[in-house]
Parts: C-alpha cells; structure tokens; sequence
C-alpha cells in the first residue's frame, strides 16, 4: 500500500511538474519570447516524450521563432515545426488544434519542406470527422 501511495504522489508532482512547464512556456510565446519557450518546451518533451500537449506547444514556438530567424535558419526550424505538429497528431489524433496546426503548416510550406495542399485536405477532412464524433457522442 505505501509503494502505490509513494508511486501516485509521485505521479501527481510529476504531472503538475510537465504542467507548469508548459505553461511557463506558453507565458514565453505570450511574452513574443519564442526562445525561452523553445528552450522551456524542450526541457518539457525531454521529461514526458509521450505528452501531445507539449510537442504540439513546442512546434508553436518554433514556428514562432522560424517566422523572426534569418533565411538561413527558417529551413531547419521549418523542419522542427512540422516534426513536433505530427509527434502531437501521432500522440493525440483527437488533438484538434495540433491537427489545425498541421494542416496550416502543410497548406503553407513549400513541397521542399513537406508543404502539400493533399496533406492539408487529408488533416481537415480528420479534424472533420473528428469533431462530428465527439458532438456525437454528447
């Protein structure tokens, strides 16, 4: 019995941990800080891979930080954008606003860096039936 209490106790502070850190960094990407967010998420996805939430806020900030960085440097964050979006939809296919982010990015980017107007229609088709199942089952 104590083990399970010692193990949820640690689950709970584990848990509010991942939290805090997300919103920390969303309170960066508020603060128009896309680095500090970066740098908070990361710390973030290290700690619990598996959490949607936190892959789909990192993709936000590094989306965020591609649109202030030099040409050099948008390609390579273009790319970590993409990658957290579809690490979040992997995770949580019911996680609409990553599958939002998704589909924006596929409609936006260019061929060379995943871009593709089929990729876009494939997630708003998903978000879609998606979203009538969940006002279905109400």
């Amino acid at each position: 019995m104590r083990f399970s209490l010692a193990a949820s106790l640690l689950l709970a502070v584990s848990l509010q941990a991942q939290t805090t850190l997300i919103e920390k960094g969303r309170a960066a990407l508020d603060r128009n800080d896309p680095q500090a967010a970066i740098a908070i998420l990361e710390t973030a996805v290290a700690q619990s891979p598996r959490d949607a939430e936190a892959h789909y806020v990192l993709g936000l900030a590094y989306g965020a930080q591609a649109q202030r960085a030099s040409v050099f440097r948008r390609a390579s964050l273009a790319r970590h954008t993409r990658d957290e979006f579809e690490r979040a939809v992997r995770l949580d296919p019911n996680d609409l606003d990553a599958r939002s982010a998704l589909a924006e990015y596929y409609r936006r980017a260019p061929a060379w860096l995943g871009g593709s107007d089929e990729k876009a229609h494939e997630q708003e088709r998903e978000i879609r039936a998606r979203a009538k199942e969940t006002r279905g089952s109400r």
